[in-house]
Formats: C-alpha cells, sequence, structure tokens
C-alpha cells in the first residue's frame, strides 16, 4: 500500500504547493492594481484578494468538471466554505479577536447568507444544471456591482499601506505588465489544480473512500489555505477588514463563481446524503457566524475556539459516517 500510495501523494503534493505559490503571486499582483486604481481595503479584501484566494478551488472545480470528477468540484467548494468559517476565522480570532466593519451587513454577509441558501435549494433536485450555473453567475455580477459601488463610497488607499508586499511587486507600477503576471498566475493555479485532481482521485483509490470525502477534507484544506494565509497575516497585523472580508467573499465567490461555471461547463449531479449533513453543517456555520458577528460586532476568543472546536468535531463525524 505504501508504495501505491507515493506516486499520487507525490502528484498531490506537488499539485498544492505550485496552486498555493501562484495563489499567493496571484494576490500580490492583484492588490497591487488594485492601490494603482484606488480603491478601498474592504473591496480588496471582498473581491479581489477573495478572487485570488478562491483561484484554488476554481481551479480543481473546473479540472474536475472537465476531467468527469464533478463530485469533487462540490465537495471542494463545501468544505471550503466550512473551513473558511469555522477553521479559519476561529483560529484567526485566537490570535486576535475580530472586530467588523459595520458596513459589511449591508451587502456582503446577506450576500454570504443568500448564496449559501440558494446553493442548497438549486440543490434539492439532485443537479446543478447549467440554468442554475447562469443564475450563480447572474447573482455574482450584481454582488461585484454591490461592492464596486459600495468601495468607492469609502475608498481609502491609506489602509492598505500595512499590506505587505514583495519585493519584486514593490518595483512594477505598469498596468499591462501586472495584468500578464496576473494571467501567468492563473495558469500556474490551473497547472497546479490539475495535478491536485489527478493525486486526489489516487488517494480515494488506494485509500477505498468516496472522491467526495477527499475533496470535502483534503481538497478542502489545501485550498483554503491561501484564505487561511491572507486572514491570518491580516489579524496579526491588526487589519480585520481585510481577513474578514477575505473570508466572505470567497465564500460568496466559491459558491456563484466556481459552482456556477463548473455547473455550465457540466451539470452536477448531487448526494443525496449531501443535503443532509455537508450542506446543512454549512448553511448553520454560515448562520451562526452571522449571528455572532451582529450582536457583538466582533468574534471573541471563546468563540473562536468554539468554532475551531465544531470544525474538529464536523471532521470525525464526516469520516465516522
Amino acid at each position: 500500500m505504501i508504495t501505491q500510495l507515493i506516486l499520487p501523494l507525490t502528484i498531490f503534493s506537488i499539485g498544492l504547493a505550485l496552486l498555493i505559490f501562484s495563489s499567493e503571486w496571484l494576490i500580490q499582483f492583484c492588490v497591487k492594481l488594485s492601490k494603482i486604481f484606488m480603491l478601498s481595503p474592504l473591496f480588496v479584501g471582498l473581491v479581489l484578494i477573495a478572487f485570488g484566494t478562491s483561484a484554488p478551488e476554481a481551479g480543481v472545480g473546473i479540472i474536475a468538471a472537465l476531467e468527469d470528477h464533478k463530485s469533487i468540484a462540490l465537495g471542494n467548494v463545501v468544505g471550503s466554505n466550512i473551513a473558511n468559517i469555522a477553521l479559519i476565522l476561529g483560529l484567526c480570532a485566537l490570535v486576535n479577536p475580530l472586530k467588523v466593519e459595520r458596513s459589511i451587513f449591508k451587502r456582503e454577509f446577506p450576500v454570504m447568507l443568500f448564496s449559501a441558501g440558494l446553493l442548497y435549494l438549486l440543490s434539492l433536485d439532485l443537479l446543478l444544471s447549467r440554468l442554475d450555473g447562469i443564475i450563480f453567475l447572474l447573482c455574482l455580477l450584481f454582488f461585484l456591482w454591490l461592492s464596486y459601488k459600495g468601495s468607492k463610497d469609502i475608498s481609502s488607499v491609506d489602509n492598505l499601506e500595512d499590506f505587505r508586499y514583495k519585493k519584486l511587486v514593490t518595483r512594477i507600477n505598469s498596468r499591462p505588465l501586472l495584468s500578464i503576471l496576473i494571467a501567468l498566475s492563473i495558469a500556474g493555479v490551473v497547472a497546479g489544480a490539475d495535478l491536485m485532481v489527478k493525486g486526489g482521485v489516487g488517494l480515494a483509490r488506494v485509500f477505498e473512500v468516496k472522491p467526495w470525502v477527499v475533496a470535502v477534507t483534503v481538497f478542502a484544506i489545501g485550498t483554503s489555505l491561501p484564505e487561511l494565509s491572507a486572514s491570518m497575516a491580516a489579524s496579526f497585523k491588526k487589519m480585520p477588514s481585510i481577513g474578514i472580508g477575505n473570508v466572505v467573499g470567497s465564500n460568496i465567490f466559491n459558491i456563484l463563481f466556481v459552482i456556477g461555471v463548473v455547473s455550465l461547463i457540466r451539470p452536477i449531479e448531487v448526494n443525496p446524503s449531501i443535503m443532509t449533513f455537508e450542506m446543512p453543517v454549512m448553511l448553520i456555520f454560515s448562520l451562526v457566524i452571522f449571528i455572532i458577528m451582529l450582536t457583538g460586532h466582533k468574534i471573541s476568543r471563546c468563540e473562536g475556539g468554539a468554532l475551531f472546536l465544531a470544525y474538529v468535531v464536523f471532521i470525525f463525524m464526516l469520516f465516522k459516517g
């Protein structure tokens, strides 16, 4: 079994490393470009960084759909959204209690709850069709318009001064060059995602588990590492609007963009068991984090610890079941 494990594990690890490396550079270039265009920190967190950190899920989802492993795409999104809330926000709050900007409750949080509920409702017939994909993408366009409109109202580039750019990025001020580098980073994400899908399917065969379980756990945690890195960095720097905005925006992108594009490529058949466990868990975590933030406008260390423990219980129940 060990010899059978080496090859898929190596392929998966190389793919994950390339995915994270490319995503990190994608975020760097996107934030630098946003500074040139003078966009607000909240918009950067909710849209640009969220898009960059959702790139692994998008890459894995699209490649999985093209290779006819659609359950991996859906499992990765559901698992990543759960990990973003319980694992990432939980750990960030343990490091430093997270205060929440009240403006996020006007648009972004309601959209996150709406997108999670929409995914559940459209999955009730156990099929995410191409029409459903169009609905997701139209909702995404509306969200982008709301975020862009709101960001112009609260524009403040000064709050981005604490963002740590790599030395190479600080020297680049050309919009065309940044656009090219963003395209190359996306290509790296796609290549890494392809290797991850191949390695992940191989791991599922070796351990004789369903690819869905691997997607909800290994894939989800692996592709959520950029969110964890970006949010933890924001937490250490005491920039909660970036950290929370990153997670909220990423969860919205995971559903509206990733599932939208994947279901357009190939309709996704939904396993009935998903509707009784993983999907409800995602909805519950989304609602709980909304209530926590709405009541106190912050996530305390105690609440962060509770979220993290809840995620551990979720993983335990997933494998036990």
